[in-house]
């Protein structure tokens, strides 16, 4: 199990953590919260939505205890974007600056939208699924998706003419 779903586990966190050593951490616990728990699996549905879930309680536990510390002294984060495989060429360049671009547009987004939006877009969940794993009513995902996706649209309106196509 830990073999099968380790890397869609790590993806998934790390795009709600947008940080590979938060995103190990929090796999890393997941994992021991399952085999703690092991015996509460009761079988419903996958291993793999059952992982998910407690990887995203753990994730909101980890974001609580982080904002109470924010609120004790700022903590300033910095986008990192992979550079370019290669860099020499326009298209290249043009894709690592509309990466950076998508970047700093999620990262501005609120946190239940950028959530909601990263496992819709992303990890390729439903609506229902996301309600099912935030515990969030299925219209407030909706709407959460909508306002993301527009916001998103709007703050990367100006960079349409760097698209490389």
């Amino acid at each position: 199990m830990f073999e099968e779903e380790r890397d869609p586990l790590y993806r998934f966190l790390y795009r709600l953590t947008r940080n590979a050593s938060d995103a190990e951490d929090l796999l890393q616990e997941t994992f021991l919260a399952v085999w703690r728990k092991r015996e509460q699996f009761e079988g419903r549905g996958s291993i793999g939505g059952y992982l998910r879930r407690t990887a995203w309680h753990l994730y909101l536990n980890s974001r609580e205890r982080s904002e109470r510390r924010r609120g004790l002294a700022p903590v300033v984060h910095e986008v990192e974007v992979a550079a370019p495989a290669d860099a020499s060429t326009e298209r290249s360049e043009a894709v690592g600056f509309l990466v950076a671009r998508v970047a700093e547009a999620l990262s501005s987004l609120p946190d239940n939208a950028r959530e909601c939006f990263v496992l819709f877009r992303y990890e390729g969940l439903t609506c229902p699924q996301i309600a099912d794993l935030t515990g969030t009513p299925l219209k407030t995902v909706e709407s959460r998706v909508a306002r993301a996706t527009h916001a998103l649209s709007e703050k990367l309106r100006p960079y349409r003419q760097h698209l490389p196509i």
